[in-house]
């Protein structure tokens, strides 16, 4: 015991130590990966659509999904393939609520944020924050961003950009489809790896720590579901997939409008959400 205060004071300044090498690692995959930006005009082009084009984002690994879902060899095959997707919609709730309380949670501005002059206090004292280089692309969007930055224009949502949602999210997707289909899977977890996750780096949206941690997030709450419902909520999953065997094409067009959302991150769920609670407000109030 008497070494207890000394291992104490140990563990703080090796926490320390560990967070500015992760930071020093951190800060050097990503100026490695934005130099890709700002080199040709087609490239810039094109590596900005999976950030700003939901259908360049979204629908090849929706496309994945769907052909999961209704490709089982037999009935045996497709009730196991659709309970591991089932499962993995039901835990992209938890990913969701997870990543978004943490990036309230958590104030870390986007890389291209870093790259303009910012403060933060030390003790009493405000003092200048290191800046991030941001190699900006040469895309019409991204130049609008420069300027609008250049003008001291931030927007709220570019205050918290860790974790990644679409880290969480895509990567609990893309997962899911290969726990269900090795084949499949590989297709819609190369392309959320370089494309819809890579190209947020390459643009300035998120560092490489931004990603990894909302990859993790998702990843790690995806396989506790798996287990949890695969070992104790056999009641409750099976009766649904039996149902969706039995009604094959209803159900896929629910699935259709689930992966939908999905691929949207849960954006357009919500504003729904608010307008039924205003309005049983309302009606109740009435």
């Amino acid at each position: 015991m008497k070494y207890l205060p000394a291992i104490l004071m140990i563990i703080p300044a090796a926490a320390v130590a560990a967070t500015d090498r992760l930071t020093t690692i951190n800060d050097l995959l990503y100026k490695w990966i934005n130099g890709l930006a700002g080199q040709s005009w087609v490239f810039d082009n094109l590596i900005i659509l999976p950030v700003e084009n939901n259908l360049v984002k979204a629908v090849l690994v929706g496309a994945c999904f769907l052909m999961v879902w209704v490709g089982g060899k037999d009935e045996a095959e497709t009730a196991r393939r659709r309970k591991i997707l089932l499962i993995t919609l039901l835990s992209l709730v938890f990913v969701i609520a997870t990543t978004k309380t943490l990036s309230k949670t958590v104030f870390l501005p986007r890389p291209y944020i870093q790259s303009q002059e910012t403060f933060h206090l030390e003790g009493d004292q405000l003092v200048e924050s290191p800046r991030l280089t941001w190699n900006v692309p040469q895309d019409e969007k991204s130049q609008k961003r420069f300027q609008a930055l250049q003008r001291g224009e931030i927007i709220q949502n570019d205050l918290g950009s860790f974790p990644s949602d679409h880290a969480g999210l895509y990567m609990t997707l893309a997962v899911g489809i290969l726990l269900a289909c090795r084949s499949i899977g590989l297709v819609a977890l190369a392309w959320t790896l370089f494309v819809t996750l890579g190209s947020r780096i390459i643009t300035g949206q998120h560092s490489p720590l931004d990603i990894a941690v909302g990859s993790i997030i998702g990843v790690g709450i995806l396989l506790i579901a798996q287990f949890v419902v695969g070992r104790w909520g056999k009641r409750l999953i099976d009766p649904v997939v039996n149902w969706t065997l039995k009604h094959s094409a209803l159900s896929s067009a629910i699935i259709f409008v689930c992966i939908f959302e999905a691929t949207n991150t849960l954006e357009n769920i919500r504003p729904l959400l608010k307008v039924g609670k205003n309005i049983g407000k309302y009606l109740i109030g009435g």
